[in-house]
């Protein structure tokens, strides 16, 4: 009588003697084994077989080439051949199919690759077996070829690239290859890919704040030898694409004497239109805020934060590291007020020098990041420093402080329309060194100091009723502390107060409050600084400057993240930095 496996197992050993069972529970035991390579070996023997022409039953033409596959193995790689041999379709009760609008060559490198998943491509052949991949329905190899062209851009084929993206819908390539032209329009532009671009393409690039340029009156120059490399035929669309030059941003002097003197700006009614339109806003300059449009924007996506203290405008930018100069202040300005409103940035008040006279000045200025310009505007109804400045719906809200003599209470308010200052509801006490920011739609201003010393009251202002109200106080009381918002929370860094002989104490707790449940939260992450500028960049708050817990002149930009509650150190300059007053602007490109 046979024995059972267990018992086989039980009486015989690799030496032929009875001895203990390999495994007393293995009938139990479930598992699944994975052969090393099998797959990739399965394939190989595929390819083989097709090779020696072996048990091959379907045969593919294209332009003149025949090629022999197994069916099964196609329909499984390529949805194209999956309907085509598994239907009722006439091809697949035949032993071939006529490929028609893909090469031989093509054809070839995809089938190896079907079998092989391996996808052979150069300069030469690459748009063939895109073509053949993208017609046989073989997505693993449409994006081997979309990443061959990503890494193969240059100035000399990115048109081309661009062409091939947009004909054969490769979104990812076709944004790679647009942001190449953009990094590099001036080169592109000096080659003859440029004057092969179709009118909506570069249309679209015109319109990016992306576009690398030096200059707006170089791009006019451009987008005028693409016009004249084919001038009956791009005679028609010349309006639509100087609508994206964007000719405010020229000089009066450019305006006048040379784009004037362009006959396809004196011939073609809109064009004449839109330098007209272009003189026009050099005229009003002490309305140019108020007449914003895409065509007034400074074509720039990239943002620098710009510190302005004593007579000095300087500016650090994130991207490029680059620290910097901009044109001085009309007159020296310590510790001013700023905010930026549509890229114009407002500094208001602040003392008139850096010694121990407090003086303080009622003086308002606007810079023009544009044309790197300042210009004097209406001044305060009362000389502050140590205030909050704030923007709403352009306007401007000066909110307590203090001058040489006395600590304020009063607010107004700057109609930017009308360049003039009014007062408004003013606070209940007399508050300087404190907080303010705006979140959604109004202004809160938290701590300071007061008459009797320093506070955590919290306040909110509604500009629509004109009035205060009382908050949850902060969770500390805090002096020459920062605010800022980061979507619809207010965060509160650093400070001090001051004890009994009036030096400084530190406040190093973050607190986030949340308006919707009027809640304060203490942070995990804290930060011995006070007397900081902050601003804010991509939903992080950069914290600029401002005297450490040594008592010392920061020399640093730090970060804090509120969504992962961490502080980084962002740049550590060899000087240090006066970043109290600080904002962030887009500047000109040859600025960054």
């Amino acid at each position: 009588m046979p024995l059972s496996p267990r018992k086989q197992a039980r009486q015989s050993t690799s030496d032929g003697v009875i001895g203990q069972p390999l495994c007393e529970d293995i009938d139990n035991i479930s598992m699944s084994l994975v052969a090393k390579n099998y797959c990739s070996k399965v394939m190989k023997g595929l390819q083989d077989l097709r090779k020696g022409g072996i048990l091959c039953d379907y045969a593919l033409y294209a332009d003149g080439t025949r090629i022999n596959v197994h069916k099964a193995v196609m329909a499984a790689c390529s949805d194209y051949f999956q309907v085509m041999l598994t239907g009722n379709m006439r091809e697949s009760r035949e032993d071939s199919v006529d490929l028609k609008g893909i090469s031989g060559c093509g054809l070839a490198i995809i089938v190896d690759f079907a079998y092989t998943g391996i996808l052979e491509l150069n300069s030469d052949n690459v748009e063939e077996v895109l073509a053949a991949a993208t017609h046989l329905q073989i997505n693993d190899a449409v994006t081997l070829c979309s990443k061959y062209l990503e890494s193969s851009i240059t100035v000399g084929n990115c048109v081309d690239i661009l062409n091939l993206a947009e004909l054969y819908s490769l979104s990812i390539l076709h944004s790679i290859a647009k942001k190449f032209i953009l990094g590099n329009f001036e080169t592109v532009a000096d080659t003859e890919q440029y004057y092969t671009m179709s009118t909506t393409q570069l249309s679209s690039l015109l319109q990016e704040n992306s576009l690398n340029i030096m200059s707006e009156y170089c791009l006019f120059q451009m987008l005028l030898k693409w016009i004249a490399h084919s001038p009956l035929e791009r005679e028609g669309c010349v309006a639509l694409l100087m609508r994206n030059i964007r000719l405010p941003l020229l000089s009066g002097e450019e305006l006048v004497e040379k784009v004037s003197l362009v006959p396809v700006m004196q011939q073609n009614r809109e064009c004449s239109l839109l330098l007209t339109e272009a003189k026009d806003y050099h005229i009003v300059v002490g309305k140019q805020s108020m007449l914003q449009t895409q065509r007034t924007q400074v074509r720039s996506d990239i943002k620098s934060i710009v510190m302005c203290h004593a007579q000095n405008l300087e500016h650090y930018t994130l991207k490029t590291k680059r620290r910097d100069y901009l044109r001085d202040t009309i007159v020296p300005l310590y510790n001013p007020a700023v905010v930026v409103v549509d890229n114009f940035m407002y500094t208001c008040g602040g003392k008139y020098d850096s010694s121990q006279n407090e003086i303080a000045t009622a003086r308002c200025f606007r810079y023009d990041a544009r044309f790197d310009r300042w210009y004097d505007l209406a001044a305060m109804n009362e000389p502050r420093k140590d205030f909050v400045l704030v923007a709403v719906d352009h306007k401007l809200y000066a909110i307590a402080g203090q001058d040489e003599n006395k600590v304020m209470y009063t607010m107004e308010c700057f109609d930017i329309a009308r360049n003039e200052w009014e007062f408004k509801c003013p606070l209940d006490r007399h508050l300087y060194g404190h907080a303010g920011a705006v979140c959604l739609g109004k202004i809160y201003v938290s701590g300071g100091q007061t008459l009797t010393g320093s506070t955590k009251k919290f306040l909110c202002y509604d500009p629509q009723l004109d009035n205060w109200e009382e908050r949850s106080p902060m969770l500390q009381m805090r002096m020459n502390h920062s605010m800022a918002e980061v979507q619809n929370n207010l965060y509160v860094i650093g400070g001090n107060v001051e004890d009994n002989y009036g030096f400084p104490v530190p406040v190093i707790a973050i607190e986030r409050y949340c308006p919707v449940v009027n809640q304060w939260t203490l942070c995990q992450r804290s930060l011995n600084i006070r007397e900081a500028g902050v601003c804010v960049i991509d939903h992080k708050i950069y914290v600029v400057g401002g005297i450490n817990g040594e008592h010392y002149l920061s020399t640093l930009i730090q970060l804090y993240d509120p969504l992962k509650d961490e502080i980084d150190i962002v740049e550590s300059f060899t000087s240090r930095i006066y970043g109290r007053s600080c904002a962030v602007l887009g500047l000109p490109r040859c600025f960054v």
